[in-house]
């Protein structure tokens, strides 16, 4: 905790929050860390400052075979909020799950992959298919041609 302690010293972000707790209902100090009021039945959890300490929990949360390793967005990200809080959490869990390797090697898509090109029929005559590529604005040349 005393790491902690000294990386939210640090921080600017939470040094303006500390300095302003009067006015922040969602926040208490605590033998000098910042923490978070959660909804029941969350406890109140510390707000992790920005830097390689987000990265550290993100791995641990989700890479190491201690915790599950590699659990979807939704366990993750619960379990971690039950843990952790910063404002950009949810978004950093989904880039973090994104981006992981092994996951993106081993999870199946639950999408339909593209399907193959179909020929277009050609027209039966004369104007019965009209189509048009739109370009532009083109930016005159010196001359003013486009």
């Amino acid at each position: 905790m005393d790491d902690l302690r000294k990386l939210q010293d640090d921080d600017k972000t939470i040094h303006e929050i500390k300095k302003n707790i009067k006015n922040k209902k969602h926040y208490f100090i605590e033998d000098g860390i910042l923490f978070r009021k959660q909804q029941l039945p969350l406890s109140s959890v510390p707000y992790v400052p920005t830097g390689r300490i987000r990265a550290d929990i993100l791995k641990i949360y989700h890479d190491t075979p201690a915790n599950g390793a590699h659990f979807g967005r939704d366990k993750t990200t619960r379990k971690i909020k039950e843990r952790y809080y910063w404002p950009t959490m949810i978004a950093d869990i989904r880039n973090h799950i994104n981006s992981c390797l092994p996951c993106a090697q081993n999870n199946y898509r639950r999408q339909k992959l593209p399907g193959k090109l179909k020929p277009i029929p050609p027209p039966e005559g004369i104007w019965k298919l009209l189509s048009m590529d739109f370009h532009g604005p083109i930016t005159p040349t010196s001359k003013k041609r486009k």
